[in-house]
Order: C-alpha cells, then structure tokens, then sequence
C-alpha cells in the first residue's frame, strides 16, 4: 500500500480520535449538544427540501395562470383549471381557487385566497422554529456545562490539601468548561444562519405566490363573469 495513503488513514484515525475526546469529556451536557446538532441539521435538511422553488412556484404553473387572457380569447376558462387540479403543487392549489369562479366578487375571491395562502405559508415554515428553540437551547446548555466543570475545578482547587491543589484536575476540568461553550455556540451559530435564510427565503416566496394570485384574479374577473356561486365562469 501507498505511503501516502497509509498516512492519509492514520490522519483520518487521529482526526476521528479528536473529535471523540472532544466530545467524551463534555459529559451528558456535550451529548444533549450532540442532539442539538443532530436536530438542527436534519431542520436545516427538511427546510431546503421543501422550500425549493421550482417545487412551490412550478414554472409551468405561473406560465399557465399568467396566461388567463389567452384562455378569455378562447372563451373556456375549464383547460386552466383542469390542468391546476393536476399540477397539486401550492401554487396550483392557490391558483386554482383563483380561477375557480366559485365566489361573486373580486374582494371575496381575494380574501378567501389570502387566508388559503397564510396557512400554506404556514405549513411551509414547518421545522424552522426548530432551528429558533436552538439559538437558545445550545448557548444554554454550553453554559451549564461550563458552570459544572466550574464546580469541578473549584472541588479540585480544595481537594488539594496541604499539598496544593491539584493542576491536572483543575486544567481538565477547565479544559471540559472550554468544550461545552464551543460546542454550545458551533450549534447555535449555524442554526442562527440558517434560520435567518429560510425566514428570508419565506418572506421572498410569499410575496411572489401574493403578486401572482393579485395578477390572476383581477385578469380573472377582468375577462370573466361570475354569474353565481358554484357557476362555471364564463365570457
């Protein structure tokens, strides 16, 4: 076998048995942490998963529902709805409320849109407050640890007797006090940036999903008459 791969795998091995001291010598605390991270990183996961643009606001979708006058000059509004109930996406599903001609005036058409898009909103920001529970679960379990492995050394300076206290105790359990702020904060600080994205990244999403449903329902009523509810909309 190579040398160098020899010595790529003793350094993988002694990375490995670092970061095992690492975490070994924070106690319970570094493993609440541990589970911290775990938690946070499997948020961060499911977030990017869902908030995926081309899965909420498909092209084809706003194509389609922009497109609202080109099915006015048709006369037949049901291939646009028809292809909404396919789609499933959000926007499809918003979208198709917009165009369904089940309400008898714009403002109610638009209100009953906004609040179906507040509680799609609201399903997208699921595992997101995760991430906020740990900004300050973290930094607080960091500081727990630090103030046990206080009252360890502080027990290790009296243990000394006559003979002075002792060091070696004393520097690892100032040595454990280090650790678990690291740990606490190397959580909370990812967890903080990502939060702040996906937030963001919400915020963006929601103002397009209201830009496109205010354009397709006033092209809507402007091309089309609601004769009644429960009415197809016609020309």
């Amino acid at each position: 076998m190579p040398a160098s791969v020899l010595l790529a795998a003793a350094e993988k091995a002694s990375g490995l048995q670092l970061v095992w001291e690492f975490l070994s010598t924070g106690g319970f605390v570094m493993g609440l942490l541990v589970l911290c991270s775990m938690a946070a990183i499997t948020a961060m996961i499911l977030a990017w998963l869902h908030l995926r643009e081309k899965i909420i606001l498909p092209p084809a979708v706003v194509s389609q529902l922009r497109s609202v006058p080109n099915y006015a000059s048709k006369g037949d509004i049901r291939p646009l709805q028809e292809f909404l109930q396919r789609d499933g996406s959000m926007m499809a599903r918003l979208g198709s409320m917009a165009v369904s001609g089940s309400y008898t005036s714009k403002q109610e058409c638009i209100d009953a849109c906004t609040s179906k898009a507040r509680e799609e909103i609201h399903y997208l920001e699921r595992g997101i407050p995760l991430l906020e529970v740990m900004v300050s679960v973290a930094p607080l379990l960091g500081l727990l640890g630090t103030t046990a492995a206080l009252v360890g050394m502080f027990t290790a300076f009296g243990a000394g007797g006559e003979g002075g206290p002792d060091t070696a105790a004393v520097a690892a359990e100032i040595g454990v006090a280090l650790r678990c702020t690291i740990a606490g904060l190397f959580v909370a600080v990812p967890s903080v940036l990502a939060h702040t994205y996906f937030t963001r990244r919400i915020d963006a999403i929601a103002v397009k999903v209201e830009g496109i449903l205010q354009e397709t329902i006033h092209q809507f009523f402007a091309h089309f008459e609601v004769k009644h509810v429960g009415e197809k909309a016609n020309l």
